[in-house]
């Protein structure tokens, strides 16, 4: 009876160490089948490094004043470019941080098709900044932005992130995790 017993817990045991192993292998595949979302690659431009997810891309923007740019390449916007990215801005001799971020809200404030959400004090790099969370209707789609203003020598700097309104939420973490990678 004894040896019964004994047996049919060697059997329970080999069975729940098999589907274990199964579902979770002690060996890997090298990441063979690692998605690329979850991989990171470092980007540079301009002076600026920063990490993104493994499926994203050096992007163009619509802005002259972009200096760096990268986006999840689908999907796109009616005019053909990425609908989540995120884009760098530099200001050459701008007023000062306060008056500029002032200035540019006052006027987004004025326009129907933006609705600030949020506009605050924040830090990036340890340094100060300003933050300001936005949406915008363009051809009957709305977006969500996400700004970090900061100044470093005499030039002013925009990190914006955007988003259709509907992912965003989805996204705030892969934002602050290029956000927070980002080395100028």
């Amino acid at each position: 009876m004894k040896r019964i017993i004994g047996i049919g817990l060697l059997i329970i045991i080999l069975i729940v160490g098999v589907s274990f192993l199964v579902n979770f292998p002690i060996f890997g595949n090298n990441g063979d089948d690692v998605n690329a979302s979850q991989q990171s690659v470092e980007y540079s431009a301009n002076g600026i490094t920063l990490s993104m997810p493994g499926d994203w891309v050096s992007a163009d923007s619509k802005s002259n004043e972009s200096i760096l740019a990268v986006a999840k390449p689908d999907p796109k916007d009616s005019s053909g470019f990425s609908s989540i990215n995120l884009n760098i801005e530099k200001r050459s001799k701008a007023r000062s941080l306060q008056s500029e971020f002032n200035s540019n809200y006052n006027i987004l404030s004025r326009n129907s098709d933006f609705n600030i959400l949020f506009m605050g004090n924040v830090s990036f790099n340890g340094e100060p900044a300003m933050e300001a969370e936005y949406t915008s209707v363009s051809d009957n789609v709305t977006k969500h932005h996400r700004a970090i203003w900061f100044q470093k020598g005499s030039d002013i700097y925009v990190i914006l992130c955007s988003a259709p309104d509907s992912q965003y939420g989805d996204l705030t973490g892969t934002f602050d995790f290029i956000i927070d990678s980002i080395k100028m």
